[in-house]
């Protein structure tokens, strides 16, 4: 007797266990008994896009809504799943996948530029009141060096205090 294998094709969203979720094209292949998912993850083109909301990113930290961000592409591949392995298949549309896989796919930030209310203010270091050379004079005296009173008692020195570090 022969039975026809029931098969699937079309864009889904696939859930597998160890909360892993791949997005794309799917389809079922047969290998002697054993029957797999093959799920085509499209491939993804470098994008610029203005964020919604703040996003962390790896190696920038947070960013907030309101930044333009260039992001690198992203290949496809192809994932091949066992059906024991899989718990959920949501099938839906191509526009509905692709949506998903631009969310779920890490991508590599290339720029970033920040919002012009966030961003600092033209002639204003990243280093704020710090310079290229160390720490700005902010006294207004360039000709006068600060002086130290060697009479001034230090609070360290004084026997009523006891050490600083909270031992008698």
């Amino acid at each position: 007797m022969d039975r026809e294998q029931a098969k699937f094709e079309g864009w889904a969203v696939c859930d597998i266990l160890g909360h892993q979720r791949y997005v794309g094209y799917v389809t079922t292949e047969a290998f002697g008994q054993a029957v797999l998912f093959r799920i085509d993850v499209p491939p993804l083109e470098a994008r610029e896009h203005v964020l919604k909301r703040s996003m962390y990113f790896p190696n920038r930290g947070y960013l907030p809504a309101g930044t333009t961000v260039q992001e690198g592409p992203v290949p496809g591949y192809t994932k091949l799943i066992g059906a024991g392995a899989i718990y959920a298949v949501t099938p839906c549309d191509e526009a509905a996948a692709m949506a998903a896989v631009e969310a779920a796919q890490p991508r590599p930030l290339i720029n970033a530029t920040l919002p012009p209310e966030r961003a600092l203010a033209e002639g204003v270091s990243v280093n704020g009141p710090y310079d290229d050379r160390g720490l700005e004079d902010t006294s207004g005296d360039d000709d006068e060096e600060d002086e130290i009173d060697p009479d001034a008692e230090d609070e360290d020195d004084d026997p009523d205090h006891g050490d600083q570090d909270g031992l008698p």
